[in-house]
């Protein structure tokens, strides 16, 4: 990922990784590897994945906060989130990803018995995972697949799925899984990840409505029910986050930022975001 403009995750992994890659039924299981010293890039997380690092160190930078990763640590990141991703240093970065999509989660956790929901954590989208004994010998078990790829590959695939959701789920953090799952995944419908995907489109109101497969007045419903918000206040506020985003850390001028997160102009752009933060974008160069 070695440019500015976004890329669906699991496209470019299968693209590039396609001899590291299994898949299985809204499952997708790959080795990711890079060996240059130093890279950028953004990525759609277009499915939630379970990242487990294998070698070096990665920052990653959501519209939230700013994050460390490295070898021996695990990470989960739901789907609908816009990545930035450094690899720094001179170590290989090798890390294996489990992507999962929302259909598969439910199913997994239909089986499990019901636990004790902590209340919701404040995910954001990104959440650490103590990466346990059992669950390290589990992500050992995948990284054989992706190698070997024996036979039955995406049937054990399945099943070790299935055997990671359980170790999460009895682990320390099961409460907090189990509530982020049931509350912020199962009550998403896919306007949720239709949105994500294209709210930097320069497409009028109707256009989200019929792309979306939806009347104007049933988008509008459902957009309400999903967000409690307008479809068009919710789009301007994503537009002008993910600008916001990409100035502060230097991934593009203020023009380029605006022309890539749908805005009409350069003075259109300016003048929204001077509305909404109080202050012109050409103060967050850093």
């Amino acid at each position: 990922m070695s440019s500015t403009l976004p890329v669906i995750a699991t496209d470019y992994i299968k693209s590039n990784f396609q001899e590291y890659t299994i898949s299985a039924k809204g499952i997708m299981l790959a080795k990711y590897f890079s060996v240059t010293d130093h890279y950028r890039g953004e990525a759609f997380v277009n499915q939630h994945v379970l990242n487990i690092v294998l070698k070096g160190e990665k920052h990653l930078h959501t519209n939230n906060e700013d994050i460390i990763v490295r070898a021996g640590e695990a990470f989960f990141l739901a789907r609908g989130e816009y990545v930035m991703s450094e690899m720094v240093g001179e170590d290989e970065y090798a890390c294996l990803l489990i992507f999962f999509d929302d259909s598969v989660a439910l199913n997994l956790f239909r089986s499990i018995p019901t636990l004790e929901m902590t209340k919701k954590m404040d995910h954001n989208g990104f959440f650490r995972v103590k990466l346990t004994q059992n669950l390290q010998a589990a992500g050992e078990t995948l990284l054989r697949l992706t190698e070997e790829k024996p036979k039955f590959a995406d049937e054990l695939l399945i099943l070790k799925l299935q055997e990671i959701i359980l170790l999460l789920a009895s682990s320390d953090q099961g409460g907090e899984f189990s509530a982020y799952f049931k509350s912020s995944m199962f009550g998403k419908s896919d306007l949720g990840l239709f949105m994500n995907e294209n709210f930097t489109q320069t497409w009028n109101l109707s256009e989200f409505a019929q792309r979306s497969g939806r009347s104007l007045s049933a988008f509008k419903s459902d957009f309400f029910k999903l967000y409690s918000t307008t479809p068009m206040e919710w789009i301007w506020k994503k537009r002008l986050e993910k600008a916001k985003f990409l100035i502060e850390n230097g991934w593009t001028d203020i023009g380029e930022a605006a022309y890539t997160c749908g805005f009409k102009s350069h003075s259109h752009f300016t003048r929204m975001f001077k509305d909404r933060y109080d202050r012109l974008p050409k103060k967050l160069h850093r």
